[in-house]
């Protein structure tokens, strides 16, 4: 009998200091900021805590007007993000972890500043601190900083994208793509080949609802001359028309010229970059999309390699986050002969 009680004590003192030890463990974790919770909210959402007084401000309204902008080559209005505000009085400790989240903060005493945190209360968190000493202040220093403040989130959407992407690369056509073009570009495991053409390829990923394309393609780079809208647009036009044809006999992908397109210079990846984003359509039937193009400048090859984006969703209104996910195939581009870390990726 004493021998079973004995027994019976070791085991409950061997599980009190299990379980003491386990509450040590993570508290530990938790003092060192290794452990940090999962994220709340969908893509493209973000939290803006400020309170009501602000929120009706100049201030507070120019902030929540950057964040809902609309987002640029969309065949729809669509906001740049899904913004909710709530006052500092309703923000609780389980709302730190959402994914993005900007807090407002006025006093008479504050100096006018925007800090920027990265992984602070949860994993791939993104967080902007606004200090203002009053509305009017906070207003001046969103407007200065419009730019900053709306890339750093965007960006934040992007490097999530291309963490799980990672994560789910297909090893075959990023291999494939490699040998082909001299680069590496993350191709997620669910994008399949279609038909290639000369100097030229094409990846889509296809479901009942929604198709993500890929497209690459290279030319003669010769000069400035080769990196204007209108050259860019005429060779991509041009190779369209050989290579993605539509549903219909005679149809095929070309731009969508009664809407304008934006262009923008670069250096990302340790190289320029031309970006174009727009709409496409296919001439000779109904189709169309967004479409963002990148022209990757490779001037020691004296190439242009291409690499493009486009979204058909006609069930689907809201394409902001389609293109986003593009975007952060595209933005993951490096030539390899000048990236020795890119040529290992995707091994």
């Amino acid at each position: 009998m004493m021998m079973r009680v004995t027994n019976m004590v070791s085991k409950k003192v061997l599980i009190a200091f299990s379980s003491l030890m386990m509450l040590l463990f993570f508290s530990c974790k938790e003092k060192g900021n290794v452990y940090k919770p999962n994220l709340s909210g969908s893509q493209g959402e973000m939290l803006i805590v400020m309170n009501d007084s602000v929120r009706e401000s100049v201030g507070g309204k120019t902030l929540a007007a950057i964040m809902q902008q609309s987002m640029v080559g969309l065949p729809q209005a669509e906001p740049l993000f899904d913004t909710s505000i709530i006052p500092h009085r309703a923000f609780s400790e389980r709302m730190k972890p959402f994914r993005n989240l900007i807090l407002v903060n006025i006093k008479n005493n504050y100096n006018a500043d925007i800090k920027f945190y990265k992984d602070r209360w949860g994993k791939q968190h993104a967080m902007a601190e606004i200090y203002a000493k009053d509305t009017w202040q906070l207003d001046s220093l969103v407007k200065a900083q419009e730019i900053k403040l709306a890339g750093f989130f965007v960006k934040a959407e992007r490097d999530r994208n291309q963490i799980y992407y990672r994560k789910y690369i297909n090893q075959t056509l990023t291999e494939k793509f490699k040998n082909r073009w001299g680069a590496f570009m993350i191709v997620p495991v669910n994008f399949k080949e279609n038909k290639p053409g000369k100097n030229f390829e094409w990846m889509s990923n296809e479901t009942p609802l929604t198709s993500q394309g890929l497209l690459v393609y290279s030319f003669e780079y010769t000069g400035y001359e080769s990196i204007t809208e209108a050259y860019l647009l005429n060779k991509r036009d041009s190779v369209l028309r050989i290579n993605v044809p539509g549903p219909s006999d005679g149809s095929y992908m070309t731009t969508e010229g009664r809407v304008p397109v934006t262009y923008k210079r670069f250096e990302y990846n340790d190289h320029q970059i031309v970006e174009i984003r727009g709409l496409w359509r296919v001439e000779g039937d109904i189709m169309g999309g967004p479409f963002v193009s990148f022209a990757h400048i490779d001037p020691e090859n004296s190439r242009i390699v291409v690499t493009e984006g486009y979204v058909y969703a006609p069930e689907k209104p809201e394409k902001r986050n389609l293109v986003w996910q593009l975007e952060s195939i595209l933005y993951s581009f490096r030539f390899l002969a000048d990236n020795k870390e890119a040529n290992k990726e995707g091994e």
